[in-house]
């Protein structure tokens, strides 16, 4: 009886060191002096393992390593303009691939025990952007989703610049808990690309408090908004 408790103790701390928390920032910008170590701070304070952000506003592409964290970059070749990648803490050795697609799209592959994991960090043109932009990145979305291993668990993480809302014509691909009552353009975009892929939209499918779906908030407080 002893061996067997002490087998599934050591097994479940097996698990949980290689389990982490995925988020996702949208960064004013790195492109400041103490920028990075101020952000690098702030994911350690809210223990996140591997952080999809955006804006980091930095020329080229590559890896940063900085004290227990590598930061993966893909940026404009020129101009500090828009910018993603990922900050990966305590968890490199997992890290099979990096692929910087754009400026607005980069991939990261995650060796996994049963399946490989790849998550597609995302920012999106905005609501008000023309017609040729929005398509030209969706296009290159759903390029870069289906170059992705067919075996892999695939996430797609980031800013989609989306408002989801809860029409029931949407549903399995989105759920009833969204702050919002209707889906705006860039929504139906977002709702468009999860069918057609088997995905969900996983922020609406989770009961919350609405002071805690929020992710923007106006600056005279009175008005807030759940941005995917």
């Amino acid at each position: 009886m002893e061996g067997r408790r002490l087998g599934r103790t050591w097994n479940r701390r097996q698990w949980r060191r290689n389990e982490f928390y995925l988020g996702t920032w949208n960064f004013l910008s790195l492109y400041r002096a103490g920028a990075l170590r101020i952000q690098l701070d702030q994911i350690d304070k809210y223990k996140i393992g591997i952080t999809a952000i955006q804006k980091v506003h930095w020329i080229g592409q590559g890896v940063v390593e900085k004290r227990d964290h590598s930061v993966f970059y893909s940026c404009d070749r020129k101009q500090h303009v828009l910018g993603v990648g990922f900050v990966v803490k305590n968890f490199k050795h997992l890290v099979m691939d990096f692929k910087a697609i754009s400026t607005r799209i980069c991939t990261l592959r995650l060796k996994g025990k049963l399946y490989n994991c790849t998550i597609i960090n995302v920012h999106a043109p905005t609501e008000v952007s023309t017609e040729e932009e929005k398509e030209s990145f969706y296009g290159l979305l759903q390029k870069t989703y289906e170059e992705c291993p067919s075996y892999d668990v695939k996430i797609v993480a980031g800013d989609m610049n989306a408002q989801i809302g809860k029409e029931e014509v949407y549903c399995p691909t989105l759920g009833k808990h969204s702050l919002h009552e209707r889906t705006n353009g860039n929504g139906y975009r977002l709702v468009q690309l999860a069918a057609l892929n088997n995905m969900v939209i996983g922020s609406t499918m989770f009961p919350h408090k609405n002071i805690h779906k929020s992710t923007w908030t106006a600056p005279d407080r009175l008005r807030a908004k759940l941005i995917i």
